[in-house]
């Protein structure tokens, strides 16, 4: 069913920033209980969260490509990613838990979850493994949220989320055997 309730289309910047730094100081806790974001906050946070990272990744190394790349393309890919990501755990819902999520809910545990992949994935040019440290860290809060949030059982949501991180793992393997 979809949601007719007039929601404010504003985003709240200085609102975002706060959670957002409280959600870094405890990241289980807030996951627990996702906040209740339209969509341009959403899409802000997840732009945000993006550049910053992409940016800041392309600063330590003192690369003009990097910092350009990190500035436009992070933001695109990462967001048609979290999309897609969102995407396929709605149609998980659909096919193997029998009921239908809030799309909007799934996106932003899918961003939230996120954070820490962002947070390492600035060091990643110096030491590439510390991405993998983000992704697992990501795995855990996504696990947690998957439980709190949408009342999935740890068993189906350790196979779910273990699923992805074999995929992400495969990936990035084979993205460092052909750099």
């Amino acid at each position: 069913m979809r949601d007719v309730s007039q929601r404010p289309k504003k985003v709240d910047l200085k609102q975002l920033v706060q959670f957002l730094i409280e959600f870094i100081k405890h990241p289980v806790h807030k996951i627990s209980t996702l906040p209740d974001w339209n969509w341009p906050s959403l899409f802000v946070v997840q732009v945000l969260l993006a550049v910053v990272s992409g940016s800041l990744a392309g600063l330590i190394k003192l690369n003009f490509y990097r910092i350009a790349s990190g500035m436009i393309l992070m933001p695109i890919i990462s967001t048609i990613a979290a999309l897609l990501l969102a995407l396929f755990l709605y149609y998980y819902f659909q096919f193997f838990e029998n009921r239908t999520e809030d799309y909007r809910k799934i996106f932003t545990l899918v961003i939230l979850s996120s954070i820490p992949f962002y947070l390492f994935q600035v060091l990643s040019e110096y030491f590439a493994p510390v991405t993998l440290i983000g992704f697992a860290f990501t795995a855990l809060l996504a696990i947690v949220g998957l439980c709190e949030n949408f009342n999935v059982s740890r068993k189906r949501a350790y196979q779910l989320i273990g699923i992805l991180v074999v995929l992400v793992l495969a990936a990035w393997i084979l993205n460092r055997a052909t750099a």
